[in-house]
């Protein structure tokens, strides 16, 4: 499909030339306020030779239809002076605009969006060449129903989220003269629901013992995830100076925490033998650094934490027999759940997750499936009512 490619009669009308008492030239574009034709005029009258007059007139009209049939529109060009700026030319424009004051993970976000809706285009003939104002709500429409099947609702809002970001600074910046996004609805969030789900204590078996034969990096992380309750962002950015050992004690700086607060997780007994053998010998560098394939030793350069769930999918779901549902971060919902099942008290559970507050802490209560053996063993029933 090229979608860029204006028709005539629905996009604009050639020109034609009107002779009388006044001379013009004129010829219909979409006003893209309303989406309708409208006529633009030229006036030639100044040329007083008739002749003259008229081989100007053709010689105008055939450079005007010329760039009608490219996409050129006036009436765009009144209210988006920068429209036809090379639109691929723009999306750069905006990554440079952005990377100024956006934090690295957005940017990798923002990239990578582009990069996708980039590839998308270039396969419906759009071309280097192409101005921003060919991006319609045609386009923009196919780009986003083909998308809807193949990413997930959660992913699907995501890029829409992203359009009208990118198109809103075109505007700001006149290289639009309209969000071609706007229309489109996102998707419902009851869609979106969260497909993963606890780990049992078979599976904990499995990954665990995957692990301890192989990258003992990584199985630190699981384990800092499940007993330690740190998110996989936060456990991207820990510094080896954040393990004390003697102490029992994980610090999560406030810069990286989820709630911009600074926090401190109690490392259990068992955990402590495996941060032993991590080298902890470089306060300065992160626990996990950033290196090649399958190395997560520490190192100066911090890891993406998107490479802890890419390691999952690629090397512990295969090895372990995981399906979907079974994601990195179902280790601290299992490791939450598994802390209140143990009868561990719930403002304990609240400090070592970092929630704000009990109530978050209690929606994980009672997540298991069995009967509560306390709950079973209550009397509460007025004798008789059972009878």
């Amino acid at each position: 499909m090229h979608f860029f490619v204006p028709i005539v009669g629905i996009h604009y009308r050639l020109c034609s030339l009107t002779e009388g008492k006044e001379w013009f030239v004129s010829f219909y574009v979409i006003n893209p306020a309303t989406g309708k034709l409208r006529r633009i005029r030229i006036k030639i009258n100044r040329i007083k030779n008739k002749v003259e007059r008229r081989h100007h007139a053709k010689m105008m009209m055939a450079a005007i239809n010329q760039r009608l049939a490219s996409g050129w529109n006036p009436l765009i060009e009144e209210s988006a002076p920068n429209a036809y700026i090379k639109m691929f030319d723009t999306f750069d424009a905006f990554l440079k605009a952005k990377a100024r004051n956006t934090e690295e993970e957005t940017m990798r976000s923002y990239t990578s969006f582009i990069r996708v809706f980039r590839e998308w285009l270039t396969k419906q003939g759009f071309t280097k060449d192409s101005y921003c104002q060919m991006v319609s709500k045609q386009v923009a429409g196919a780009f986003m129903d083909e998308l809807e099947t193949r990413v997930s609702v959660i992913t699907y809002n995501n890029y829409l989220t992203f359009m009208h970001i990118l198109f809103g600074w075109m505007m700001k910046k006149g290289y639009s003269s309209e969000d071609p996004f706007e229309d489109i609805s996102r998707k419902s969030r009851k869609k979106a629901v969260k497909r993963r789900r606890l780990m049992t204590d078979a599976e904990l078996g499995r990954l665990f013992s995957f692990l301890s034969g192989g990258n003992k990096e990584y199985l630190a992380m699981c384990l800092i995830c499940y007993c330690c309750l740190v998110r996989p962002k936060e456990i991207a950015m820990l510094k080896c100076s954040d393990i004390d050992l003697r102490s029992q004690l994980l610090h999560v700086d406030e810069s990286v925490a989820k709630n911009d607060n600074d926090s401190y997780r109690t490392i259990p007994d068992g955990l402590i033998p495996l941060l032993a053998g991590l080298d902890l010998s470089h306060p300065e560098w992160y626990l996990f650094g950033d290196h090649k394939g399958d190395d997560f030793s520490a190192g100066p350069k911090k890891m993406r934490s998107r490479k802890i769930s890419a390691w999952w999918s690629r090397k512990v779901r295969p090895a372990c027999g995981f399906n979907e549902e079974l994601e990195f971060y179902s280790l601290k919902d299992t490791g939450i759940t598994n802390m209140l099942s143990e009868g561990v008290a719930i403002n304990f559970v609240q400090q070592q997750a970092d929630h704000s507050n009990v109530a978050i802490t209690s929606i994980y209560i009672g997540k298991k499936n069995g009967a509560n053996e306390e709950l079973r063993n209550i009397y509460i029933i007025p004798m008789g009512a059972g009878a």
